[in-house]
């Protein structure tokens, strides 16, 4: 019998594979944020990464800002496993004026 993976599990290292053969830019970083995130709380935010490894997401509410916070440690577990241990460093979440 053959061992069979799970399509969520495919489908994530085929994402890490495309990834990791890219340059580290903003508009990567932004896609892999989509990807950790989830469509929802991704569109409850924008983001901006510096080089330093600095994600800075700003939510569009307090909302966003609080749900955001609460998955913070699931989402940059998402983005190191997407993109490597050393691209997102810092994870800072804050509120758009």
């Amino acid at each position: 019998m053959r061992d069979v993976e799970r399509i969520d599990a495919t489908a994530a290292r085929a994402v890490q594979t495309i990834l990791a053969g890219q340059p580290n830019t903003p508009a990567k970083i932004a896609f892999a944020w989509r990807v950790a995130a989830g469509a929802a709380l991704a569109r409850g935010a924008d983001v901006e990464w510096t080089a330093d490894g600095t994600l800075r997401v700003r939510a569009h509410s307090t909302a966003w800002r609080q749900e955001i916070t609460r998955a913070r440690p699931l989402i940059l577990g998402r983005l190191t496993a997407l993109l490597g241990p050393d691209v997102v460093r810092r994870l800072v979440v804050t509120e758009a004026a």
